[in-house]
């Protein structure tokens, strides 16, 4: 059981980091997508934050109309 827990933590940790999201300046806290300004910042509360009420068609894309 640690030996899945510990390969899920280091998934979501690599994973996190494909992007650059240092430079956005962002913390996780509630919102929605006609808060968001841009594509990455929808991004970042999606794999950062596990927002998943961000991607409504469970289609790996948040906001649709702004990541088009």
């Amino acid at each position: 059981m640690k030996k899945i827990i510990f390969s899920l933590f280091t998934i979501n940790v690599l994973f996190a980091y494909t992007y650059d999201y240092k430079n956005l300046n962002l913390k996780c806290k509630k919102v929605t997508c006609s808060k968001i300004k841009t594509c990455k910042e929808a991004y970042f509360y999606l794999e950062v934050c596990g927002f998943k009420r961000l991607d409504r068609d469970k289609d790996s894309i948040p906001c649709e109309k702004l990541c088009k």
